[in-house]
């Protein structure tokens, strides 16, 4: 009776394990990314400018029913940061800059999980971390939140294509841009300026899945 009752305990536990398996989704994925440039001014620059360059990354997904998902997604890009001199004068290179993006999002699909195409939103929340390749200068972790969109191509049951694009604004700092003043309840505040990193990400993957016994039509 015992030996009965755990090898039932054990089945159940494997069907269980298999089920959840065939939901993890693995992405190495490769692209372009578009950098934009940060209005601050210095006593010497009044913009800098991020270089537009190649990025990478991977993300670990699961999938939440036919249509939800969830997954953890890192993003590496390394690029130049260069100045626009007060008075007109030619950009100059500062100093080089890495980035590496963690991003938890959020995959809405618009089909089920076993068309050969799957079209989908993508909201997503995390970190920047920003590392200027400048001797005694340390690097900074910044939120960051990303909105974007792509394809899922199934090719089979285990292997797939995905292509996406993202923009991501990356939250660098707050300057002040004067006082508002409540004409009605009285009271007058400092307000704040906040200056974004804009990125804008085109990347391509590969697609593996783990176990499971979907098919695709």
């Amino acid at each position: 009776m015992l030996k009965s009752i755990l090898r039932l305990a054990f089945t159940t536990l494997a069907l269980l394990a298999s089920a959840a398996a065939q939901n993890f989704e693995l992405t190495p994925h490769v692209g372009g990314q578009v950098n934009g440039g940060l209005d601050l001014s210095t006593s010497a620059f009044n913009r800098f400018e991020v270089a537009n360059g190649l990025s990478y990354g991977i993300s670990l997904g699961y999938l939440l029913g036919e249509h939800y998902g969830v997954e953890f997604a890192w993003n590496k890009n390394n690029a130049d940061v260069r100045a626009q001199p007060i008075g007109g004068f030619s950009s100059i290179r500062l100093f080089s800059m890495s980035q590496n993006q963690y991003l938890g999002n959020f995959l809405l699909h618009f089909t089920p999980r076993d068309e050969r195409v799957r079209p989908y939103l993508l909201f997503g929340l995390g970190a920047n971390a920003l590392d200027p390749q400048v001797h005694g200068v340390s690097g900074s972790t910044r939120f960051v939140y990303a909105l974007g969109g792509g394809a899922k191509y199934n090719v089979s049951r285990h292997f797939g294509l995905r292509g996406q694009f993202k923009w991501s604004p990356t939250y660098i700092t707050s300057t002040s841009a004067g006082y508002w003043c409540d004409p009605f309840w009285g009271g007058c505040w400092n307000v704040g300026n906040a200056h974004y990193l804009h990125e804008f990400d085109i990347t391509g993957g590969i697609t593996l899945r783990f176990g499971g016994t979907s098919t695709v039509q």
